[in-house]
C-alpha cells in the first residue's frame, strides 16, 4: 500500500470537458505561505454580517456606494441617501432612472452622479441635490471619473467626451442670455430670457453658484441697477426664466443676493464663465463605452480599444492631450467590470474579433489575470448575451486585494486572489467562485471600505452587509463551501483501490452551531433527477442535517470518472472543542476503473472555520 499526500487546496480552472480538469473552489480560497506547514492551503471566504439599516422609500437594489469627506453615499434604485460618520442615514433626492450602472466620483466639494440617462450634483456645501441642466451636458451620460479638478464624462452612442469647468460640475459649456428686469413686479431679479449663442432660453445654465458676469450689447446700460460689467457674481436659481445675483460662492449658496437698485437698459447679456471643453476617441471607429483615471492618466474605453490622455497643461479650450505613445489594443464590453483602487486597474477586455481576457493594468501595460477556464466560461456568457451587466470592485480583506466579478443574468460570481496570485503564469492565476446557499450568484454588487470596515450592497434589496470574516453565514443562511480537486491518474492507467483518504483541517476550534437540514433528491441509478408532473424535483421524506450543534460533519464524495459524475456523499466528524488532534478520515473508498481519474469533492456547511492545510491518501495500484 502506498501513502501519499493528495494535492486537495487549488483555485478555479473547470475545464471544457471534465477529464482535463475538474479544479474549483467555491466559497474558500487558495492561501500561500512558504514558510507554513504546508505552502498552500484552504481558507473560508467573508460572511456577511446585516446591519438591518433602514434606507426609507428604498426599492430595488444598491447601484452605487461612494465614500467622500468622512461620510458614505448610496444609490439604491432611484433614491440616493447618505449616512454619516456616526451613523444618521439622510435621505438626499431621487434620480430618474432605477436600475442600471451608476457612475460616482468628486471634486473637493461636489459628488457627481451619471445613471446614462442624466448627470446630478451633491453640493456638499449647498447641502443640495441638483440635476444638471447645463444645455452642453452630453445627453447620454454613461459614465466619469475626475482628473485635477475636471469631471470627464463619456457621451454615449458617440466618440466624444467632455470636460466640465474646473471645480464646476454644473458647468459644461459656454452660455449667454439676454436678460431684463422689472424691480416693480420681481424685485432684485433678473429675467433670463433667449440665448445669443444657440443655446438654452431661460435658466438650466444657470444653477445656484454658477460664475456669471455681464456685458453690454447696442444701448444697453446699468446706470442706477447698482450692478457693474466686468464683474464675476454668481448666480441664485429661483425658477426656469429667474435669478438672483450675489458677489460670491457662498453668498449664493447662503441666498444673500445683491439688491438691484433700478431697472436696466436692453440690450444686457448674462455671460457664464463656462466654455465648451470637448474630446474624441479617433485610433479607430467606435463609440465611448466608458472612462477612468489611474497615475493621472485618463483612459478612454471604447468596445475594441482604449486610447490614453493626459493633463498638458495647455491653456486652451481642452487642457487634455492623447498620450500617442500609448494605447490598448483592448475595450471593453462592460463599463461595470472596471474597477480602480490599490495602484491598479483590473478590467474585462474585448477586441474587434472577440472577448478578451480579464486585465490588469498597474502601469499603462495590461496583462491578462484571467486563466484558460474562465476565459470558456466568460466566452460562453458572451455568447448568451450575460457579459454586459457585470458589477466589479476591488477590495482588500485582512491584508489580502481581491478583484471580484458579479453577473446577474449568468447568476454568477468569481474573484481573483490579487495579491497570491502571479498573471505571468497560468497556474498560478488563482480564482475563486462564491456563491448562496441555493447555488446563487453572491449578493455583493457594490463596495466602500468606510470607517475600516469594508461595507458592501445587496443587488436585489435596499440592504447592506459588512463583509467580516468573523462571520460564517450569509445574512443568516449558511454558506456551502466546496473544494473539487484535480483530476488524478496513474500513468500506467490501471486499477486503483482507495483505502483511506485524510484530511488535514483546523480543529477542535468550535463554537456552539445551529441546526442545518437539507433535502435529500431521489435519484436514478444513473444520477439523474426524477421529477414530478408540476416540475418539482422529488425529494426524500427524510432530511440531512448538514450543521450538528452537537458535532461538525464535512461531506465527501468521489468521482470515479474523472469528474463526470460523483457519488454519494459521506460524511465524517470534525471533531469538537478542543480535540485538536481529532483525525477526519474516510476509508474503504473503493476501486477507479482502469483508465478513469480520481476528482474529491469536499463540501462543508457549518458556520465555523473551515481551513484545509492538505490531505493524504493511502491507495493499492491493482494488478492488470
Amino acid at each position: 500500500m502506498t501513502i501519499e499526500d493528495f494535492d486537495i487546496v487549488g483555485s478555479y480552472n473547470n475545464q471544457r470537458f471534465s477529464t482535463i480538469d475538474t479544479d474549483r473552489s467555491v466559497n474558500c480560497f487558495q492561501y500561500n505561505d512558504l514558510m507554513g506547514k504546508k505552502k498552500k492551503s484552504l481558507i473560508n471566504t467573508s460572511g456577511l454580517l446585516n446591519l438591518n439599516l433602514s434606507f426609507v422609500g428604498a426599492n430595488g437594489g444598491y447601484r452605487a456606494q461612494f465614500v467622500f469627506n468622512g461620510d458614505e453615499y448610496h444609490v439604491i434604485g432611484n433614491k440616493l441617501y447618505e449616512i454619516s460618520d456616526i451613523g444618521t442615514i439622510s435621505f438626499l433626492g431621487t434620480l430618474n432612472t432605477s436600475v442600471g450602472y451608476v457612475g460616482v466620483d468628486a471634486n473637493t466639494f461636489q459628488i457627481i452622479f451619471v445613471d446614462g440617462v442624466n448627470g446630478y450634483i451633491w453640493d456638499t456645501i449647498a447641502i443640495k441635490f441638483i440635476q444638471i441642466t447645463d444645455s452642453s451636458f452630453p445627453v447620454n451620460p454613461i459614465d466619469v471619473t475626475q482628473l485635477d479638478g475636471f469631471f470627464v464624462v463619456a457621451a454615449g452612442g458617440t466618440n466624444t467626451f467632455l470636460l466640465s469647468s474646473f471645480e464646476q460640475g454644473l458647468v459644461w459649456g459656454p452660455a449667454t442670455n439676454l436678460v431684463t428686469t422689472n424691480i416693480g413686479l420681481v424685485p432684485n431679479q433678473l429675467i433670463v430670457g433667449a440665448s445669443t449663442i444657440g443655446g438654452s432660453t431661460g435658466t438650466p445654465n444657470y444653477q445656484t453658484g454658477i460664475p456669471v458676469s455681464l456685458t453690454l450689447g447696442a444701448g444697453g446700460s446699468l446706470a442706477g441697477t447698482g450692478l457693474a460689467v466686468s464683474t464675476t457674481y454668481y448666480t441664485i436659481f429661483i425658477d426656469a426664466t429667474h435669478i438672483e445675483l450675489a458677489t460670491t460662492y457662498a453668498n449664493a449658496i447662503a441666498g444673500i443676493f445683491v439688491p438691484i437698485t433700478g431697472n436696466l437698459t436692453p440690450i444686457v447679456n448674462l455671460v457664464s464663465d463656462g466654455q465648451l471643453q470637448q474630446g474624441a476617441i479617433t485610433t479607430h471607429p467606435g463609440t465611448i463605452v466608458a472612462c477612468r483615471t489611474l497615475h493621472r492618466r485618463l483612459f478612454l474605453f471604447s468596445q475594441s480599444f482604449t486610447e490614453v490622455w493626459e493633463n498638458a497643461g495647455i491653456g486652451t479650450n481642452l487642457p487634455f492631450r492623447r498620450n500617442n505613445s500609448l494605447l490598448l489594443e483592448y475595450g471593453t464590453p462592460c463599463l461595470g467590470s472596471i474597477s480602480v483602487s490599490f495602484d491598479m486597474m483590473c478590467f474585462q477586455s474585448q477586441t474587434r474579433d472577440g472577448l478578451g481576457p480579464v486585465m490588469q493594468v498597474t502601469g499603462t501595460q495590461a496583462i491578462p489575470i484571467s486563466n484558460r477556464g474562465l476565459d470558456l466560461q466568460y466566452s460562453l456568457y458572451d455568447s448568451l448575451q450575460q457579459m454586459g451587466d457585470c458589477r466589479a470592485f476591488l477590495l482588500k480583506e485582512n491584508g489580502l486585494i481581491f478583484y471580484r466579478m458579479n453577473f446577474t443574468a449568468a447568476n454568477h460570481t468569481f474573484v481573483y486572489n490579487v495579491s497570491m496570485s502571479d498573471p505571468t503564469q497560468e497556474e498560478t492565476k488563482f480564482w475563486h467562485e462564491e456563491e448562496t446557499l441555493e447555488g446563487n450568484r453572491h449578493p455583493a454588487q457594490t463596495h466602500a471600505y468606510f470607517m475600516g470596515k469594508n461595507y458592501v450592497g445587496d443587488y436585489e434589496n435596499p440592504t447592506m452587509f459588512i463583509l467580516d470574516r468573523a462571520t460564517y453565514k450569509n445574512n443568516g443562511f449558511p454558506i456551502h463551501r466546496t473544494r473539487v480537486s484535480r483530476n488524478i491518474a496513474i500513468p500506467t492507467y490501471q486499477r486503483i483501490r482507495i483505502d483511506r483518504f485524510q484530511l488535514d483541517m483546523l480543529q477542535g476550534n468550535v463554537n456552539e452551531i445551529n441546526n442545518t437540514y437539507f433535502d435529500i433528491d431521489i435519484i436514478t441509478e444513473n444520477n439523474y433527477d426524477i421529477v414530478t408532473e408540476s416540475g418539482l424535483l422529488l425529494v426524500a421524506e427524510q432530511q440531512l442535517p448538514v450543521a450538528n450543534p452537537l458535532q461538525p460533519y464535512v461531506y465527501l464524495s468521489i468521482s470515479k470518472d474523472g469528474g463526470q459524475t460523483f457519488g454519494y456523499k459521506t460524511k465524517q466528524p470534525m471533531g469538537l472543542m478542543g480535540q485538536r488532534t481529532f483525525r477526519t478520515i474516510w476509508r474503504k473508498l473503493g476501486v477507479i476503473p482502469r483508465g478513469q481519474g480520481l476528482v474529491v469533492k469536499i463540501e462543508f456547511y457549518d458556520p465555523i472555520p473551515f481551513i484545509v492545510l492538505g490531505a493524504a491518501w493511502a491507495f493499492e495500484v491493482l494488478p492488470e
